[in-house]
């Protein structure tokens, strides 16, 4: 076979993979912008799915343990009688514990690709045993100063948040949205010696207004961050509530993260009138937390 007939063949059996090779290469920069959330014309496309990733996980569940610092004000006012009540710190007057360990469960739900749904659970169970340093008008009874009482606070909280995604990349993501906190506290309060007792409480749903980002650092790193708060007056009652946390978190190995953050709550409420306890009730909470993550 003559040698230019040879060369006529390879460069025909040649060509195509060229051509390959160049078509390639042109439609690169467009899987590369999808990867990051949008394509080459602008249109968004959502990040890949993850299992791990913050930002495209589609359930998640968390426990956490928080060495939290509290801070308690009480007042408990006879019915019909506002502010006769004596305004007493649960730390100091009490012997409420300062420093409190603590549990926290959350719960997260995805839908679809940019709306989430969290869902949260915390308790805590205070007690105290305190000689007083003062006479306290605790509701319906008066416990007399040098007397020694013993008191307790049961306090509950479940939130669920919703939040809407208005900014979402491949690596970051903001959300916005609006959540509800059922809180149940009640307090009691009693003197052993002269058989005096007084219990309080209340039950109630706080509305808040939540934001939240979320910064996926590297394939096993990330960054979360979250806030809600709202507070108003409505009659006699005033009342406010507010929940922050924030958390780094190392990526373990599929579908397990763990991580340490800081979680600070405050609730305040202040019942002026005739209602079943009136009063003022301040319960701030607030410190380093460990926690581990399993997320699908």
């Amino acid at each position: 076979m003559p040698f230019a007939t040879l060369r006529a063949l390879a460069a025909h059996f040649a060509a195509p993979p060229l051509c390959i090779a160049l078509a390639l290469c042109a439609g690169a920069p467009g899987r590369a912008a999808a990867a990051d959330g949008y394509s080459s014309g602008d249109r968004y496309v959502p990040p890949t799915r993850e299992i791990g990733n913050v930002i495209t996980d589609r359930l998640a569940l968390t426990v956490s343990y928080t060495q939290a610092t509290a801070h308690t004000t009480l007042r408990v006012d006879p019915k019909g009688d506002p502010f006769a009540g004596t305004t007493v710190s649960g730390e100091r007057d009490l012997g409420f514990a300062s420093t409190n360990p603590d549990g926290r469960v959350e719960l997260m739900l995805r839908m679809g690709e940019r709306n989430r749904m969290r869902v949260d659970y915390l308790q805590l169970d205070r007690s105290g045993d305190e000689r007083l340093s003062r006479t306290i008008v605790f509701g319906g009874q008066t416990f007399l100063a040098n007397n020694e009482a013993v008191s307790s606070l049961d306090w509950k909280t479940m939130g669920f948040t919703y939040t809407y995604a208005f900014l979402q990349t491949r690596s970051f993501e903001a959300g916005a949205g609006i959540g509800v906190h059922l809180i149940s506290a009640a307090v009691i309060g009693s003197v052993p010696a002269t058989f005096q007792s007084h219990e309080a409480s209340q039950a109630g749903a706080v509305p808040t207004i939540a934001l939240e980002t979320m910064w996926r650092i590297s394939s096993r790193f990330a960054f979360t961050g979250r806030g809600q708060y709202l507070g108003g007056t409505v009659h006699t009652f005033t009342g406010s509530f507010a929940d922050y946390h924030a958390d780094f978190q190392y990526r373990w190995r599929s579908p397990f993260a763990i991580g340490i953050g800081y979680s600070y709550t405050r609730a305040s409420f202040e019942s002026v009138g005739h209602g079943s306890s009136p009063g003022r009730f301040v319960l701030s909470l607030g410190g380093p937390e460990l926690f581990a993550r399993v997320s699908f």
